[in-house]
C-alpha cells in the first residue's frame, strides 16, 4: 500500500497529513524522478493552493529543474499543455470533489498520463530520500495564455456549433470557472454560468458535481433544460436534464452514441452498472471493466487503443482529445450527443439494475480482517447469478466502500446493513 499517494494523487487535509514540508519533498522527488526535466504547474481555487505552490516550486527548482506555472486551471489543462510544450510532466495541485480544506498533488507524465503505481512508488522513495540539492537552481516562469491554449484545443475538438442551445454550467468555485464561459461563447451556445468565482474557501461547499441538485435546483425558475456541474478542478462532470440528475453510466452511453468506438469498446471500472454492459451488448458492442479510478481507465484505453471510457461518478475520458477526466470536453460531447435536425432531443436513460453503496471510516488494516474476509466470500456466493460485490479501501479517505448492485432491491439493502454494522464494530483501531 501506497505511504503518500491514493487513487489520485498525494491527497489530505491541508495542515494535516499535507503540508507545506511533503510539498517541498515532493518537489525535491519530482525533479529526481524526472531527471530535471522542465515541470508545468497549475491549481484550482483552494486557499492552501498558493502555500503548497510555493513549496512545490522550492523544491523542484532546489532540484534543478526549471517550472512554468499555469496558474487556475482545470486539472485536464495541465496534462494537455504539460503534452503540448514537451514538458518532463505536468503537476495540479487541487484535491478534486473535496471540500475546501483539502488539498492535494496530482502528477502526469510527458504524454499528459497519470502516473503508474510503480512511477509512484519510485516519487515516494525520493520524498523519503531526498536527494542532494542541484548545483544549479531551476528557472521560474509563467504561461500567461495557459487558459486560453487550453480553450482552443477544447473548442478545435468540440467542432460543433450549438446555435444558441441554452445550457446551465455550475462551476462549483473551482478552477472550470475560468474557462467554461469563454469555450462554450465560443461555440454559439447561450451560457449561463453560476458559482463561478475564484473563491477557494467555497470550492465544492454544496454546491458542483457532487451536489447536482444545486444546478438543477437553479434551473427551476427557467426554460434552460440542459445543465451541468463540474468539480473543483472540473475534471468529473454532473448532468441535468429536464429537472432530473442523469446517472453516470447513461452520461457514459449518450456520449458513445455520437462516436465511432475503437474495436467497439467502452471501457468502465467494476462499479459501472450491469445495465450499461448489457445495453452495448445488445448492439454488437462490449464493456471492459477496471478497478475504481480514472488513471486505470486510462492506462487500459491507452495500451489498447480505445477512444472513451468513464466511471458512473462522473470522470469521462474522450481520447485522445483529453488523456485525464475532463468535465468540460466531456459535457460538450453529452450536448453534441442530444442535437438531432438541429433540436434537443433527450438522453437515452439507462435502466439501472437496483445498486447502493456506502463509505464507513476505518483503518486500512480492516481489509486484512479475517472476519470480513469471511463476510465478503459469503455474500458474494449469495449474489452469485443475481448480482455483485465490491469492497474496497477509499484510496482518498480512510474509509470502506461496499458496492451492492443485484435484481432485488430488498437484497442489496439487507447486505449493506449488515457491512455497515460490522465495520462501524471493528471501527478505526
Amino acid at each position: 500500500m501506497s505511504k503518500y499517494f491514493g487513487t489520485d494523487g498525494i491527497r489530505g487535509k491541508y495542515g494535516d497529513n499535507l503540508d507545506a514540508a511533503l510539498s517541498y519533498k515532493t518537489g525535491r522527488a519530482v525533479a529526481e524522478f524526472f531527471n530535471k526535466g522542465a515541470c508545468f504547474v497549475g491549481r484550482d481555487t483552494r486557499v492552501s493552493g498558493p502555500e503548497i505552490e510555493e513549496a512545490l516550486v522550492k523544491g523542484i527548482t532546489d532540484g534543478g529543474a526549471d517550472i512554468t506555472l499555469l496558474g487556475i486551471v482545470p486539472t485536464p489543462a495541465v496534462a494537455h499543455l504539460a503534452m503540448k510544450h514537451k514538458a518532463a510532466c505536468g503537476i495540479m495541485i487541487s484535491a478534486s470533489h473535496n471540500p475546501p480544506e483539502y488539498n492535494g498533488i496530482k502528477i502526469f507524465d510527458a504524454s499528459g498520463v497519470k502516473l503508474t503505481e510503480e512511477q509512484e512508488g519510485s516519487i515516494e522513495y525520493y520524498i523519503d530520500n531526498q536527494p542532494a540539492k542541484s548545483q544549479s537552481k531551476g528557472k521560474v516562469k509563467t504561461l500567461g495564455s495557459a487558459a486560453e491554449e487550453y480553450v482552443d484545443n477544447v473548442v478545435k475538438t468540440a467542432n460543433f456549433n450549438f446555435d444558441g442551445l441554452k445550457i446551465r454550467l455550475d462551476c462549483g468555485y473551482g478552477a472550470v470557472s475560468t474557462v467554461a464561459k469563454e469555450a462554450y461563447t465560443r461555440l454559439h451556445a447561450d451560457i449561463e454560468t453560476e458559482n463561478n468565482s475564484l473563491r477557494g474557501e467555497k470550492i465544492n461547499a454544496y454546491c458542483g458535481a457532487l451536489y447536482p441538485n444545486y444546478v438543477r435546483n437553479s434551473m427551476k425558475s427557467t426554460d434552460t433544460r440542459l445543465g451541468f456541474a463540474c468539480d473543483g478542478d472540473a475534471d468529473r462532470l454532473s448532468v441535468v436534464y429536464d429537472g432530473e440528475i442523469i446517472d453516470g453510466d447513461s452520461v457514459l452511453y449518450n456520449i458513445s452514441r455520437n462516436m465511432k468506438l475503437e474495436g467497439g469498446v467502452v471501457v468502465g471500472t467494476v462499479l459501472t452498472n450491469l445495465a450499461l454492459e448489457k445495453k452495448l451488448e445488445s448492439e454488437g458492442k462490449k464493456l471492459l471493466r477496471t478497478p475504481v479510478g480514472d488513471k486505470f481507465i486510462c492506462d487500459l484505453m491507452f495500451r489498447k487503443g480505445y477512444n472513451l471510457g468513464g466511471e458512473q461518478s462522473g470522470h469521462f475520458i474522450v481520447y485522445p482529445a483529453a488523456t485525464t477526466g475532463d468535465g468540460l470536453l466531456s459535457s460538450i460531447f453529452f450536448a453534441r450527443s442530444l442535437i438531432k435536425d438541429g433540436k434537443l432531443s433527450a438522453p437515452v436513460k439507462l435502466n439501472l439494475c437496483p445498486q447502493k453503496a456506502i463509505a464507513e471510516y476505518a483503518s486500512p488494516s480492516i481489509m486484512y480482517d479475517e472476519g470480513l474476509r469471511k463476510m465478503i466470500d459469503e455474500q458474494s456466493e449469495r449474489l452469485e447469478g443475481i448480482g455483485r460485490l465490491i469492497v474496497r479501501m477509499s484510496g482518498t479517505e480512510p474509509k470502506v466502500r461496499v458496492m451492492v448492485e443485484c435484481e432485488r432491491a430488498e437484497l442489496v439493502d439487507e447486505i449493506l446493513a449488515e457491512f455497515k454494522t460490522y465495520i462501524n464494530g471493528v471501527g478505526i483501531k
